[in-house]
């Protein structure tokens, strides 16, 4: 009989699977400013993969980003909320 290793540990972060952190739920505040940064990151992707990116255009898509990602900050999201 073999002992698996992978069911006993959190190969990523090196802890045994009963000592895993719980994931951090999110306010339904928390959940909406989320997925405004994320489809806001996913339009600055869109428009810098472009051919027609110019100077006041990824001004205007950086501050919009910008502006989301400090409203997930103001409601205390970090990188453990997905950001």
């Amino acid at each position: 009989m073999t002992f698996n290793t992978a069911a006993a540990h959190d190969l990523f972060n090196n802890l045994p699977a009963s000592k895993k952190p719980r994931k951090v739920r999110l306010t339904e505040e928390q959940k909406m400013a989320l997925g405004a940064y994320n489809e806001c990151l996913r339009q600055e992707d869109r428009y810098f993969g472009s051919v027609f990116v110019n100077q006041a255009g990824s001004a205007a898509i950086e501050a919009k980003t910008k502006v989301a990602y400090e409203r997930c900050k103001s409601l205390g999201m970090t990188h453990e909320h997905g950001l």
